[in-house]
């Protein structure tokens, strides 16, 4: 038991060390798991397969927890989706032809 906390040390001080030597503000480790989520989601990514990444075994633990921090991007999403639609479905005219 001793062994596993002195190791959990070391690496708590590697991992302050690497981010100081960086010039970066620190982080958590789980911090990271967010920031992927997030990107992931973003990017396009099937929310099962982040949820897969992640270890969860429903994607809808993804959307409950990352959901919610991805609101503020429904223009985006909106944009995305009218630029890929437009790939699959040919233009029509918006007036009825006579």
């Amino acid at each position: 038991m001793y062994e596993k906390k002195r190791r959990r040390e070391a690496l708590g001080q590697m991992w302050n060390n690497t981010f100081e030597r960086a010039g970066l503000r620190h982080r958590k480790a789980y911090q990271f798991r967010y920031t992927f989520a997030c990107w992931a989601l973003l990017a396009g990514a099937n929310p099962n397969y982040v949820a897969a990444q992640m270890g969860h075994s429903e994607a809808q633990m993804v959307y409950q927890v990352y959901g919610s921090w991805l609101k503020g991007t429904n223009e985006a999403q909106r944009s995305l989706l009218n630029v890929k639609l437009n790939e699959f479905v040919p233009s029509m005219p918006h007036t009825k032809a006579v």
